[in-house]
């Protein structure tokens, strides 16, 4: 059963509309026109915004958190497609064609989102074309993703694949910190596995030598990246000297 989404309260609502990127090309006016259409909610670790074939009934914008779009394969395994962050948009199918969601949505950590039903957003993109083509965008960069994604499990090694995933989290989310990079997205062993489509048991194997080798740490139960250089040659296939 999907979580059903804690209310929010209106606090905090009116100032995090406006700084949100997917709204970015709004005027002040529009926004406040929009804003009704949209209410808070919030979602506890690992609660479930919807499940992969659900109806598509609703669409989030994040506000704060983290959010794993999940794909299982034919053997029961999770591929995490994306981490959704704040200002990322979460299940924009609703807004078009009516087709089932091809994902699961679950929460990483505590997560709060914007909420709106599918009807009620294809109407505001309908009125405001910029927000139209923000939107669009954002979809056609989570298909691509998708399909880099399917590519890098038919065609690279795993060891090449974490790094991959590490990488594009660290340009997202890195921060630094005084022991090297670290990710700002709290991963376990099996989220780093699900991230390359592997098994728990290789991503170990993968983490540990390269904390051997100085590559990656963990501090305060975040993944930090020591050798970033390291880790890019790594993603990028290329011999280490």
């Amino acid at each position: 059963m999907v979580t059903r989404p804690r209310p929010a309260g209106s606090s905090g609502f009116a100032s995090s509309l406006p700084d949100l990127p997917l709204f970015a090309s709004l005027s002040p006016q529009a926004r406040a026109a929009i804003s009704p259409a949209f209410r808070p909610s919030r979602f506890e670790r690992a609660d479930v915004l919807f499940f992969e074939g659900g109806p598509p009934e609703w669409l989030y914008v994040i506000t704060a958190g983290y959010v794993k779009l999940v794909k299982h394969s034919d053997d029961g395994r999770e591929v995490i497609l994306h981490i959704a962050m704040p200002g990322d948009m979460v299940g924009g199918v609703s807004a078009f064609g009516r087709r089932p969601h091809p994902f699961t949505a679950q929460a990483l950590v505590f997560t709060t989102a914007l909420q709106v039903s599918g009807t009620e957003y294809a109407r505001v993109m309908k009125d405001h074309p910029d927000l139209a083509h923000r939107t669009v965008t954002e979809l056609v960069e989570r298909l691509t993703e998708a399909h880099e994604m399917a590519k890098s499990l038919a065609t690279e090694r795993v060891e090449r694949r974490i790094a991959r995933q590490l990488m594009n989290l660290v340009d997202r989310t890195g921060r630094v910190v005084a022991g090297g990079v670290e990710i700002a997205v709290p991963l376990s062993r099996q989220d780093v596995a699900d991230i390359a489509g592997t098994t728990v048991e290789s991503a170990i194997r993968v983490l540990s030598r390269w904390r051997r080798a100085g590559l990656v740490t963990t501090i305060g139960g975040r993944l930090v990246v020591r050798d970033l250089p390291g880790l890019r040659q790594v993603a990028a296939d290329e011999p280490r000297p």
